[in-house]
């Protein structure tokens, strides 16, 4: 693990962002356990379709209204329609006319068909909840790789057509949460596979090419454990090509030279990110169990590392 810098985990908005299927809300979990028994009162919150904090926590079911999931840890949900009510009443300043106006059938169909709506009540809702003191870290769990791109490339391009007006000002206001190095941070998830490297490496890029972006940390998750040391593996090798060849025992040693390989290929994945990106790095084993009991060694990992 690189020496830890632990100042980029103590912003008030945390962007966590990555390939699918590497296991960022399980990360996001764990630091949210760590924050809660540090004292602090992080919230979860997710934007996709589908909540993973109910899941991962097996806690109730995660909406709108920010719910307790863990102990210390709550979560909420972005969804567009109370989101929407949010907006206008931001704007008309009386929420049951706001109720009025984002349940009517036809002004629905418009806000729904009508461009960047539904993004721009997110980024509403996302800088309404860190402006709210009860909350501390707020982590955001973006969706895939190409829509936190396109989440943190919104503001810049509505900008050009929102020339005044509430509106403009929603924009506004989201650009100045992203772009504030105090308050905000974007954190990459990743694990060491080929394709995941490689989609890695170009999100980096990609993002590093943002002045107003603020990065934190790399996230290496589910490496794989090292089994064998290189003696062993020679050895293993050895016996699967000569001896122990059309043994009973050969499949077992087949398995330890693909487990083997295995942390082979991650080392150099690592490797390569080591090379190409230069963020403070963590890295978790991978485990064994599943659900509470990954967050709870993850969370573990990232206390005796010294964050808070």
């Amino acid at each position: 693990m690189h020496p830890p810098i632990a100042e980029p985990l103590t912003r008030q908005v945390q962007f966590f962002t990555g390939k699918g299927g590497v296991g960022k809300s399980t990360v996001l979990a764990a630091l949210a356990t760590a924050a809660a028994r540090a004292g602090k009162r992080p919230l979860i919150v997710e934007l996709g379709a589908h909540t993973s904090s109910s899941h991962l926590f097996h806690g109730p079911d995660v909406g709108y209204q920010p719910s307790e999931v863990a102990p210390g840890v709550h979560a909420t949900r972005v969804l567009f329609e109370p989101a929407l009510i949010d907006y206008i009443t931001s704007r008309l300043k009386l929420r049951p006319i706001a109720s009025l106006v984002a349940k009517n059938s036809s002004l629905r169909r418009l806000f729904l068909a009508a461009p960047g709506v539904d993004e721009i009540v997110t980024l509403h809702r996302v800088a309404q909840l860190a402006a709210d003191e009860r909350w501390g870290p707020v982590l955001v769990d973006l969706e895939s790789t190409g829509h936190a791109l396109m989440f943190f490339d919104l503001p810049s391009v509505l900008e050009v057509f929102l020339k005044d007006g509430p509106l403009r000002q929603v924009v506004d206001s989201a650009t100045k949460l992203l772009a504030d190095e105090q308050r905000c941070a974007i954190h990459i998830v990743t694990v060491p596979e080929p394709l995941a490297v490689n989609e890695t490496i170009q999100l980096h890029a990609q993002l590093r090419k943002r002045p107003d972006l603020h990065l934190g940390y790399l996230f290496i998750n589910r490496v794989p454990r090292a089994w064998l040391d290189d003696e062993e593996t020679r050895l293993v090798k050895s016996e699967l090509a000569g001896a122990s060849a059309g043994e009973p025992w050969a499949s077992d040693l087949a398995l330890a030279q693909y487990l083997a390989q295995r942390r082979l290929t991650a080392e150099r994945c690592m490797q390569g990110l080591h090379h190409d990106i230069d963020l403070p790095t963590m890295t978790f084993e991978a485990q064994d169990e599943g659900g509470a009991s990954i967050i709870a060694e993850l969370s573990g990992a990232i206390e005796r590392a010294g964050i808070r």
